[in-house]
């Protein structure tokens, strides 16, 4: 991948998107290809469609009818999704843009920026920036018309945001995710039209074994892999001259088919992406979501933990050493993954937490916070069994809590200290300043464990010291950088306020967009960086995403585990185990 030209669009910068003929055409193009009726058959005849089909039936056999009460007060807690573009359009237009109707383009472009300027760390900011505008052509068959439209337009409104990244990219791999998003796009117009007949089946159950059985998690995640644009989310920036080493030459990750833990770490994006879908999703009634399908298939306790073993998931593939290459690489990505799903308001994660927190009753209780002295222990004791996958083909969880007996003397916060500076700092950083960092984290985390809820909120600006000690190991003279180091500092400690300790309540008061503040802020401060030496720029992305994911992940009060547990914990003892 390559720039034919140098894009005119500045993020929060610039008045307007620009829009070329050239790119609206190619948009057109794309889009009436994916959409013609013998491409829309051809995916309706394929594996991939049969395995959403049949996913389908078992999660309204094991979900929609059978457990049809026990979800609707999750549905009933949690913010509708969709209409996000409407919401952000008000901070755009105090950002330079003309007007309401000029930033909606923005918006929908920019929605990507923050993934890509968070998750592929090594690459060049104006490419991702294209990468993202490119993007939009996968989001107008995915968004258009559907219950959780986000209000952009559409298609020919995503066309014009996609138009400038196809005008200034080229090269193979950027023809090859063109075509990958043509076969996207049919997918995702195809599922629609096959959910629609499955509704209709009478008998969910008796469908699923005439189709030979259930579906297993390998075929599952094949088909999620398209059905989710996967392939060519990561095909476009992954083609960035910073990737070219752990890449074929048509941007493809080579080493997440040699190495499981590579291929678990590539999978975060999907899985991040199921935690926060999973109450939209029933409410909705999308049925392509790897936690209902293990819900509908092995029970509750086939997800309960599922958020603390993706933790688990970054951190072996910087602890493995099978000599594969790129593992430092994809931890970088799922950190960035973590950090999107987060943030983007497009999910609405601490809204879905308040609401769930302010339920009152068993839902309340089935998402609060884990109590003092008990937080660490379930983060830091969760293993993960070999493998690329986090079930087996039945449906068990392939991850575990450590045998008491393995259990490192140092304790849980040692041990998720050493975690959490593995994220942060550069492979190459000396054992006397790892060491420091850790006994740092340590003590921090010790107090996570132990603190009173209304006492976490104070522990904002410690975590702001960590990123600080974490950027003075890596970068020798990091003088020069406090004109972004400060900013980083400030989005941990408000991260650790509005989305960590603020889902329940905790938080001061938040402003009406407070969630859309954060993001932007988030992205900017992000894309900032990009414009430093490249050295120095990684620097500070490496230390910022791996403290806010240690401290969103590694507290103990993760907002993933409780999404995750919190359904678990409702379904407890109705469905089958």
């Amino acid at each position: 991948m390559y720039m034919i030209q140098e894009p005119l669009y500045e993020p929060y910068r610039s008045a307007e998107v620009p829009r070329y003929e050239a790119g609206e055409r190619a948009a057109r193009h794309v889009l009436s290809t994916a959409l013609a009726p013998e491409v829309i058959q051809s995916v309706m005849d394929s594996p991939l469609l049969a395995t959403a089909q049949v996913t389908t039936a078992q999660i309204q056999a094991g979900l929609w009818t059978a457990q049809k009460d026990s979800l609707a007060p999750l549905v009933e807690a949690v913010p509708r999704k969709g209409g996000e573009v409407d919401r952000i359009l008000g901070e755009y237009c105090l950002r330079h843009a003309k007007s309401p109707t000029h930033a909606v383009p923005m918006a929908m472009r920019d929605f990507i920026l923050l993934w890509f300027a968070a998750a592929f760390i090594r690459a060049d900011g104006r490419m991702l920036d294209l990468c993202g505008s490119t993007s939009c052509l996968m989001m107008a068959v995915d968004y258009v018309a559907a219950r959780d439209d986000a209000g952009g337009g559409g298609h020919a409104a995503y066309g014009a945001a996609a138009s400038e990244g196809l005008a200034c990219l080229g090269g193979k791999s950027v023809t090859q995710a063109l075509r990958d998003t043509v076969f996207v796009d049919a997918v995702l117009k195809s599922r629609d039209i096959m959910t629609a007949a499955t509704s209709r089946v009478t008998d969910p159950s008796g469908f699923v074994d005439a189709a030979g059985g259930p579906v297993t998690p390998q075929e599952y995640m094949r088909a999620r892999w398209w059905d989710a644009a996967m392939v060519p989310y990561h095909r476009l920036p992954m083609s960035a001259p910073g990737y070219r080493h752990v890449t074929d030459k048509l941007g493809t990750f080579t080493g997440a088919d040699r190495c499981g833990a590579i291929k678990r770490a590539l999978d975060c994006a999907i899985r991040y992406n199921e935690i926060v879908d999973i109450v939209p999703d029933c409410a909705n009634g999308e049925s392509f979501n790897e936690v209902l399908l293990a819900l509908a298939s092995g029970g509750e306790h086939a997800v309960h933990g599922y958020g603390d073993a993706l933790a688990r998931v970054t951190d072996d593939v910087l602890q493995c050493d099978c000599g594969a290459s790129g593992h430092e690489e994809a931890a970088e990505i799922a950190m960035g993954d973590c950090l999107f799903y987060l943030l983007t308001t497009r999910y609405q994660m601490r809204k879905q937490l308040q609401g769930l927190s302010d339920a009152g009753g068993a839902v309340q209780r089935a998402y609060a916070q884990r109590p003092p002295g008990t937080r660490l222990q379930a983060v830091a004791s969760t293993t993960l069994q070999p493998g690329n996958l986090l079930h087996s083909d039945t449906w068990e969880p392939l991850w575990k809590p450590v045998e008491a007996a393995h259990r490192t003397p140092g304790g849980w916060a040692d041990q998720l200290a050493r975690r959490a500076a593995r994220r942060s700092l550069p492979a190459s950083t000396t054992a006397r300043d790892r060491d420091r960092c850790e006994t740092i984290i340590t003590s921090l985390l010790a107090d996570c464990d132990n603190a009173p809820d209304q006492s976490l909120l104070t522990l904002a600006k410690r975590w702001g010291d960590v990123f600080d000690t974490v950027l003075t190991a890596a970068v020798a003279d990091h003088a020069p950088l406090r004109q972004h180091s400060g900013p980083a500092r400030q989005l941990i400690e408000r991260i650790w306020l509005h989305c960590v300790v603020g889902g329940d309540g905790g938080a001061p008061h938040l402003e009406e967009r407070a969630d859309e503040q954060l993001a932007i802020d988030t992205t900017q401060a992000l894309f900032a960086t990009y414009g430093l030496p490249p050295a120095e720029g990684w620097a500070i992305r490496r230390a910022f995403t791996g403290v806010v994911t240690s401290a969103v992940e590694l507290s103990g009060l993760s907002p993933y585990s409780r999404m995750a547990d919190g359904i678990s914990r409702i379904l407890l003892g109705t469905t089958p185990s």
